[in-house]
């Protein structure tokens, strides 16, 4: 009777042990879901749809520019050709 208490404890023992190696290991593993989340909401902002996206807003944000050159440079050739009439 006594040996069989004593591998009851053991066995209680051993069970504690475990379930506190796994709380551990449930951490850990919590913390690289986390990092997973992040880093791939990261890159899913860096898919190459959003990289179209930013190279044609960057196109046409160059083609403006040229354009709003070209007009102030017609502006300062004739003064007053795009001023308000009301002025």
């Amino acid at each position: 009777m006594h040996n069989r208490i004593k591998r009851l404890e053991q066995l209680v023992n051993e069970a504690s042990a475990l379930i506190a190696r796994l709380k551990s290991e449930n951490g850990v593993l919590k913390q690289q879901v986390e990092m997973l989340g992040a880093a791939r909401s990261k890159a899913s902002s860096n898919t190459s749809a959003a990289r179209d996206l930013a190279d044609f807003k960057a196109k046409v944000r160059r083609r403006l520019e040229k354009i709003c050159a070209k007009i102030e440079k017609v502006n300062d050739a004739q003064p007053g050709l795009f001023e308000d009439e009301d002025e």
